[in-house]
């Protein structure tokens, strides 16, 4: 294009969104004297989708990481319960793993939560 017909620039923008581990996506682009609100919108509204799509390829193996290590923390958990369910059926148990005992189901739960979260957010069923 010939200096003569480019098109002026009035200015730039910016988008940037977080990625794991600390790292950040960013595009940039113009903006132009000619340019129409609705194609500034409209451009930048594709940068925003196309950030979107290329944080979440980044994340999915970032949040499969953690909900593998839910799962692998519910399973220790949940033998640890049973082991002491039936240590209490067998003895009167000393205060301290019977506090376990009584947390046990709370931790349980807890975890159940943010794996079923986990799993809404990589678009697995709950």
């Amino acid at each position: 294009m010939d200096q003569q017909n480019a098109t002026p620039v009035l200015g730039n923008f910016s988008i940037s969104f977080p990625a794991p581990n600390g790292a950040q996506l960013s595009i940039s682009g113009y903006v132009y004297a000619d340019e129409s609100i609705e194609s500034l919108n409209d451009r930048m509204d594709t940068c925003r989708e196309a950030l979107r799509r290329q944080q979440d390829i980044l994340e999915r193996p970032v949040l499969q990481e953690k909900l593998d290590m839910l799962v692998r923390t519910e399973a220790q958990i949940e033998k640890a319960y049973l082991d002491l369910l039936e240590q209490a059926k067998r003895k009167t148990l000393p205060s301290a793993q019977k506090q376990h005992l009584d947390n046990y189901p709370v931790q349980l739960k807890q975890l159940r939560d943010e794996i079923a979260k986990a799993r809404v957010k990589m678009g697995m069923e709950a």
